[in-house]
């Protein structure tokens, strides 16, 4: 092969390798634009966890120093309802029965409340204090944890009975369901690992490590690529294969990182640290990226995402009163239409 032809093949060869990176890219790393604040009125109050309803278009906020589960109306940016459940933390949405399951600290209950109306119809006694919940729609099952004492409590949610509960050890920090491996997630904040727990059998199969993050906070999956982010409280975002464990990669965020939110369609994990700075991660074909931080209010600690409009909501306590905030993203922000990126490093 002459060197003309070398040069153009090796030219060809650079093209193709820049189609391929591209293709996995979703938007352009550009700047959120933060909203006018949504007042949510505090008796005083603080925040815990946000959860996003997709159907009814609403923002779930636990407010949990105002001992309320809180309704935005993300079309408007009204405050529909003001549910007093107690010291909420963790939020779950039932789609198919039709309900919120909320973890609250004082007093310790499950509390369960009707989804439309969003009405309080039960609460499960469950024995002591709970933060973080999810939801398995595969066998109705609502997993919480209970922090006082470092186990899983298992509520059927059909019945709402207490059904079991999972010994873990450790801090229990979040839990979330994972519907493409069929999982349930657990981190496990003193140790930094991932406890994994198969819902058919109610029991652990594997504990992963997470390092190099420590300490962690917040947990998202990618479903369809099989990746799971945790976000560590020393600054560091792991990036690790949800089917075997495998740590893929570890970005650079945020310290002090507290609850994180998945995009599934820009493929981007929002990452909210109490310091004022909220982190954006892309998923890439070999893992992810830092693209930015963008400036928020000091002790924005919680986030969610509207996967139909892209938008990013934070809330946050002021000296004044307390606040839930959304930043749009650029106009005409799309789904990734690529190639989801393999689940292996």
């Amino acid at each position: 092969m002459n060197s003309v032809t070398v040069g153009r093949a090796l030219i060809l060869l650079a093209l193709v390798a820049l189609v391929v990176r591209a293709s996995f890219a979703a938007e352009p790393p550009l700047a959120l634009t933060p909203q006018a604040p949504v007042l949510d009125p505090r008796a005083p109050g603080f925040f815990d966890y946000l959860q996003f309803d997709e159907k009814y278009r609403r923002l779930l906020v636990a407010h949990t120093g105002s001992r309320t589960l809180d309704v935005i109306d993300v079309n408007d940016n009204s405050i529909l309802r003001q549910e007093s459940v107690g010291d909420a933390h963790g939020i779950a949405v039932d789609v198919k029965d039709g309900k919120y399951f909320v973890g609250t600290s004082r007093p310790a209950y499950v509390v369960v409340l009707g989804r439309k109306f969003v009405v309080k119809d039960d609460q499960i006694p469950v024995g002591g204090p709970i933060d973080a919940v999810a939801f398995d729609p595969n066998n109705d099952m609502v997993y919480a944890d209970r922090f006082d004492n470092n186990t899983i409590v298992v509520v059927n949610g059909k019945t709402n009975k207490l059904y079991t509960s999972i010994p873990v050890g450790g801090g229990l920090e979040y839990i979330i369901y994972d519907p493409g491996t069929d999982r349930i997630y657990q981190n496990v904040e003193s140790t930094g690992d991932i406890v994994v727990v198969d819902p058919k059998v109610n029991r652990i199969i594997a504990n992963w490590h997470a390092a190099p993050a420590t300490q962690l906070h917040g947990l998202a999956v990618d479903s369809v690529t099989h990746r799971l982010f945790t976000a560590g409280d020393n600054g560091k975002l792991a990036v690790l294969d949800a089917t075997s464990g495998a740590v893929i990669t570890a970005v650079d965020i945020a310290p002090s990182v507290d609850q994180i939110a998945f995009d599934p369609g820009l493929k981007r994990v929002y990452c909210a640290s109490g310091l004022g700075l909220l982190s954006v991660v892309q998923e890439t074909a070999t893992g992810a990226e830092h693209i930015a931080d963008i400036t928020v209010p000091r002790r924005t600690h919680s986030v969610a995402v509207d996967p139909v409009t892209h938008a990013v909501w934070v809330a946050y306590g002021a000296s004044d009163d307390d606040y839930v905030m959304k930043l749009l993203p650029p106009a005409g922000a799309t789904a990734a239409t690529t190639a989801a990126p393999s689940a292996s490093p």
